[in-house]
């Protein structure tokens, strides 16, 4: 059997994204992939029980026909597990684990948000799952300072020097990226670290769409569904973005307009408006038709939530994007950047997969 774990040093450094990419690219290559998520990070309540968003995301995408509590046996809402023995959780989780094995090339199993620094109530830290399963181990790291990232990385290394099978830096600034490959990289790669890639910060990727921005806020559509995977990079409540055809949106004072990306960034005093992605009518009040009308005209989603201007602004800036199952594109464009590199089949080859 073989067993794979992807464990990450927080900071929002693509955990789940890089999972998925490895996990598409075994598919691909003809392998049958088993998922686990032993301890929950972020709760969602599916048929009125707890579990963890990734498992509901890779059940899906990996079309697994376990059930949820055996995917993610331990969420984080499950207050049973707040004070039991590690050594019996650890033997629990390796005969769990072992099961999910059967009839599969490999199982991927994805750790918490910080391989060192979880929840202190969670009875087993990731670094103790990885030699008790003599899995190959991967390690996401989002690349900020040079000192702290070759710190965090030994330290890593001195306890998995046995297991680790690579290191994926991602989100690194463009500025900082020459001198982490020059400096950096050689430097583990001459300390016996297999540092594997080096991706640079995409600014499409951590981006929602306006599905999901609907999703979050329960809002109604009340035209343009055809286009909802629109990607959202800011929001204004203000109508100088406009283009002629919606300025009839500045008198709907209970609006927040939603942009889109643009590689060229609007500098003050630009007549340039940056490109539209939809627009949300806040507060509950059905617009006036003449607005519908407009933004059917203008081929722009037209979305009415219940929350006030304000309310509506503060839940979507405290809400971070989370991958779903229609995020497909974006794991191609992160796999592709990923393969600029040969990064994912150099990963893949150095794992000890048994068929």
């Amino acid at each position: 059997m073989s067993f794979l774990f992807i464990g990450s040093t927080g900071d929002n450094a693509g955990h789940t994204l890089l999972t998925w990419a490895i996990v598409r690219r075994l598919a691909e290559k003809g392998l049958k992939c088993g998922f686990v998520k032993p301890f929950g990070t972020h709760p969602v309540q599916v048929d009125g029980l707890w579990t963890d968003h990734d498992a509901v995301l890779f059940k899906e995408v990996l079309g697994l026909s376990e059930p949820l509590p055996e995917i993610c046996p331990y969420p984080v809402t499950d207050a049973a597990w707040k004070e039991p023995d590690a050594a019996d959780v650890l033997e629990e989780l390796k005969r769990s684990i072992r099961k999910r094995s059967e009839g599969k090339d490999i199982v991927v199993i994805m750790g918490s948000k910080h391989i060192f620094f979880d929840d202190a109530a969670k009875p087993l830290p990731d670094i103790s799952l990885v030699p008790a399963l003599d899995a190959d181990f991967v390690l996401v790291h989002r690349y900020r300072q040079a000192s702290k990232s070759i710190y965090s990385i030994l330290s890593v290394c001195s306890l998995l020097r046995e297991n680790i099978r690579g290191i994926i830096f991602n989100r690194v600034s463009p500025e900082a990226l020459p001198a982490l490959k020059e400096k950096v990289l050689t430097s583990l790669v001459q300390k016996g670290v297999p540092a594997v890639a080096a991706v640079s910060e995409d600014p499409l990727l951590p981006l929602r769409t306006l599905r999901e921005t609907r999703e979050i806020l329960d809002g109604e559509i009340l035209c343009g569904t055809g286009d909802l995977e629109r990607p959202v990079a800011s929001m204004t409540v203000g109508f100088s973005d406009l283009p002629p055809g919606l300025l009839l949106f500045k008198r709907a004072y209970n609006k927040i307009v939603l942009l889109s990306w643009s590689s060229e960034a609007r500098q003050e005093g630009d007549s340039v408006n940056r490109p539209v992605a939809g627009i949300l009518l806040t507060g509950g009040r059905q617009p006036a038709p003449q607005l519908i009308q407009a933004a059917e005209k203008a081929d722009i989603p037209l979305l009415l939530v219940k929350p006030d201007t304000f309310a509506v602004l503060e839940r979507l800036e405290q809400s971070p994007s989370i991958l779903s199952c229609r995020d497909e594109a974006k794991v191609r464009r992160f796999s592709d950047m990923l393969d600029q590199q040969n990064g994912l089949d150099r990963l893949i080859e150095r794992l000890r997969i048994c068929k």
